[in-house]
């Protein structure tokens, strides 16, 4: 697989990497099947893996840790906290640790941060971001991150506000046509060398159809790497054969592709971009 520089870090990752959420008995996936798919990664040239606390109750952490209890030098965890306090975001912390096996993260990551006053928490006296400082001081954490799935405008008002090493946004072809952090967010990351991550490649499953268009679409953008939540083995190893033969799309197939999907671009569809995710009616105003 092509590989990418991963900001200033030095470090360099695979096109393709390992989105840990659904490899849980919430999406009928078993602890045997996801500790396979985890070393059938690694073997296959993927060192990236992002779980989160929240996944799960703590199950998505659990199952990497199982692997990284033995193969921990060949891995890059990155993992999240919904914590806005200092206090909730190092209890968090910890808590991950555990659940890894671990005694750091190579990333760990102030999850979405959706609107200015979800930022002003996080960067406030005694925020989350604290804690993230502390921790990359302790050598728990190696570096810091945000991820934000709504509103490109908020997390560039994040880097404003802080160094932060990396960014995991949404960058589905969905969410090309509005609220789009291709072109609000990327440009603003790109020249301050900040590492991307790109997520919602699949738009919560609604590109499956279309999966490998899809696919190439994310990866052909300017970004470190792209997660890809996957569930089964056969996920893995449809998404390893389009990232090791990667082309991106030729203009003729993006504009077709954009004609086909553009019906899918609708709050109810895209619901992380919606004003209230659970009842997604309206989009994100400004």
């Amino acid at each position: 697989m092509e590989v990418r520089q991963f900001g200033k870090t030095g470090e360099r990752f695979s096109i393709l990497s390992f989105g840990a959420q659904r490899i849980v008995d919430g999406h009928q996936c078993s602890e045997a099947e996801a500790v396979r798919m985890v070393n059938y990664a690694l073997d296959h040239g993927i060192r990236y893996f992002d779980t989160a606390w929240v996944y799960s109750q703590g199950q998505s952490e659990e199952r990497v840790g199982k692997v990284a209890k033995q193969r921990r030098g060949e891995m890059w965890i990155a993992t999240k906290t919904r914590g806005r306090t200092r206090a909730e975001a190092l209890t968090q912390l910890e808590e991950s640790l555990g659940r890894l096996q671990t005694d750091h993260v190579d990333e760990w990551r102030m999850h979405n941060i959706w609107n200015t006053e979800e930022l002003d928490k996080l960067t406030a006296p005694g925020g989350a971001l604290e804690a993230a400082v502390q921790a990359r001081e302790q050598g728990k954490v190696r570096y810091i991150s945000m991820s934000g799935h709504r509103n490109p405008q908020v997390q560039v008002e994040a880097l404003r506000r802080f160094p932060f090493d990396s960014m995991l946004v949404a960058l589905s072809a969905l969410d090309h046509f509005i609220l789009s952090f291709a072109e609000e967010f990327l440009p603003v990351a790109n020249a301050k060398g900040i590492a991307v991550i790109g997520m919602k490649a699949m738009g919560l499953a609604k590109l499956g159809p279309y999966y490998e268009r899809a696919l190439r679409y994310s990866l052909a953008l300017p970004v470190s790497t792209t997660i890809v939540g996957m569930e089964s083995m056969d996920q893995l190893k449809r998404n390893l054969a389009v990232a090791e033969d990667f082309t991106p799309l030729s203009d003729e197939e993006k504009l077709e592709f954009f004609k086909e999907i553009i019906p899918l671009a609708t709050p109810q569809v895209m619901k992380w971009k919606a004003q209230d995710f659970e009842n997604p009616i309206a989009w994100e105003k400004r």
